[in-house]
């Protein structure tokens, strides 16, 4: 499950982390500057991109639980969501098309966030484990701390796309015990201790839900569409959902349609963190989701409608966003899964 590759170097943490926590003793009236003076932590350095010793970061978060509340963790995580996750890194996380799309990025982009975290996904026959863990510092004082604020984190990241309601039916957690507030923040979770890794349990059927955003604008019933109120991006996803049917649309093509030219297309696309193979292939999974609801249609025809050729491609693309193959979302979606 784990990768045993890890860097060499001094284990760091951007500041972000820290101020997390400093936020939420400053909220409950803790002395923070000692704290920090304990652990010869800075007390000025305002950047929160600027990265610290991970193992003073620890032992601060070790004291607080300590001295202040030993699920301190959970509190903070809960209490900050995901808002100390690096601007641009979250940025990108929302303009993912899919709940499977972020948590991959955010697995290849972790390293913005700390040295040496470890962030991955396990398949399971039903549901994806989204783990954190650091290997060999399990005994380090502070690492579970540190494991329930990152959980908590991940699980607000979630929440962009399947709602702030949502709870996971799994949780599980490296420490040997589960903590009381555990059992009343998630009430209907399968909590599980003495784990090789954190994680979160995500079913299948999840994995291809689009940020609420998204959703919203999906859902709105009869509305008009207003395209005055459309951006570039949306334009461009509006035009190429037009024309699908016809074949796979080239860049060309697409760049032709927004009377612009290729490279002007690719510039503006990289201002948004995109690419114009990923535009069309969201553009092409969102189709996709929506006629293999219905249950008369073919997935042969439904990946010959969305321009492509081969199934075995179509396929591969859908499972590369959603995280499950044609089949097993029209499984899901039909209420025919366990979950």
């Amino acid at each position: 499950m784990i990768s045993s590759a890890q860097n060499s170097t001094t284990p760091l943490i951007r500041l972000a982390h820290l101020n997390a926590f400093t936020a939420f003793l400053d909220h409950v009236g803790a002395p923070v500057e000692r704290h920090l003076r304990r652990q010869k932590l800075p007390i000025l350095c305002s950047d929160p991109n600027a990265f610290l010793p991970l193992s003073k970061v620890w032992s601060f978060f070790a004291a607080a639980a300590q001295h202040e509340d030993e699920t301190i963790g959970w509190l903070v995580g809960n209490y900050v969501g995901d808002q100390n996750l690096h601007a641009h890194l979250l940025r990108k996380l929302g303009n993912c098309p899919t709940l499977y799309q972020a948590m991959k990025l955010l697995v290849k982009l972790i390293s913005v966030e700390a040295s040496h975290l470890q962030v991955g996904i396990h398949e399971r026959r039903y549901d994806v484990l989204f783990y954190t863990h650091y290997s060999g510092m399990s005994e380090v004082p502070g690492y579970m701390v540190s494991q329930a604020y990152q959980l908590e984190v991940y699980l607000h990241l979630i929440r962009h796309f399947l709602g702030p309601g949502w709870t996971p039916y799994e949780i599980g957690i490296e420490q040997s015990q589960v903590p009381t507030i555990m059992e009343k923040h998630f009430p209907g979770s399968r909590i599980l201790s003495q784990q090789p890794v954190g994680y979160i349990a995500v079913p299948r059927v999840n994995l291809h839900s689009v940020p609420l955003r998204a959703t919203h604008k999906a859902n709105a019933g009869d509305d008009l569409v207003l395209s005055e109120k459309f951006d570039f991006l949306d334009t461009l996803k509006a035009m190429l959902e037009s024309y699908l049917p016809d074949g796979y649309l080239s860049a060309r093509f697409a760049a032709e349609l927004m009377d612009v030219s290729e490279r002007t297309l690719a510039r503006r696309l990289s201002a948004r963190g995109v690419t114009y193979g990923a535009v069309i292939d969201e553009v092409r999974f969102k189709v996709a989701k929506s006629l293999l609801q219905k249950p008369g249609v073919r997935v042969v025809d439904v990946s010959a409608f969305v321009g492509f050729e081969d199934q075995s491609n179509f396929t591969r693309m859908f499972r590369r966003i959603g995280g499950l193959n044609p089949a097993e979302f029209r499984k899901q979606t039909l209420g025919k899964s366990s979950y």
